[in-house]
């Protein structure tokens, strides 16, 4: 491993930078503040300066993992004024997310991931458009589990977004 330099003023920033690396490469029980103050070459005080213990922060990746997700799943969906494009494009960046940090995603997913106001967007969206006599509030939160769900499936098996898609379409439809 080499040694990065800090500066004491983004020594929080690197530190949180330090811990997802090594969230991504290892998972999260692996994750010690000790190991990371030994890689950045600083004391354990200097880590626990800023994070106390390791529960906060994984309070902290957390909120950056959550705010990932949530900037991922908006990226492209307005490209389209299609409400089913929308959704495949949403679905599509969720398990391209997915693919890309499950370390992170699985991490995520011990606790509640809110609902993405994108998805609400969506879905309101697509029961105008199909003149759908449906609590929005109620299907958005139906097709959300359904979403966090296929993430859990994702740990053991590719996925395929537009089966995905088709899916939730159909769930709309009942």
């Amino acid at each position: 491993m080499t040694k990065q330099p800090y500066h004491r003023q983004n020594l929080a920033a690197t530190i949180a930078q330090q811990a997802r690396q090594e969230l991504e490469a290892q998972g999260v029980d692996q994750l010690s503040l000790r190991q990371i103050a030994r890689f950045l070459a600083v004391t354990p005080a200097a880590v626990y300066r800023h994070y106390p213990d390791k529960a906060t922060l994984l309070a902290q990746l957390r909120t950056d993992i959550t705010t990932e997700i949530t900037a991922a799943l908006h990226e492209g969906v307005l490209d389209s004024a299609d409400a089913q494009a929308m959704l495949q494009r949403l679905v599509t960046n969720l398990l391209d997310y997915a693919a890309a940090h499950p370390r992170a995603v699985a991490f995520a997913l011990r606790e509640p991931l809110p609902v993405p106001q994108s998805l609400k967007t969506i879905v309101t969206l697509l029961t105008a458009q199909q003149q759908l006599d449906v609590s929005v509030e109620q299907t958005t939160l139906a097709i959300w589990t359904f979403l966090l769900g296929v993430l859990l499936r994702t740990r053991d098996a590719t996925v395929d977004g537009e089966w995905v898609t088709e899916q939730l379409l159909k769930l709309l439809e009942k």
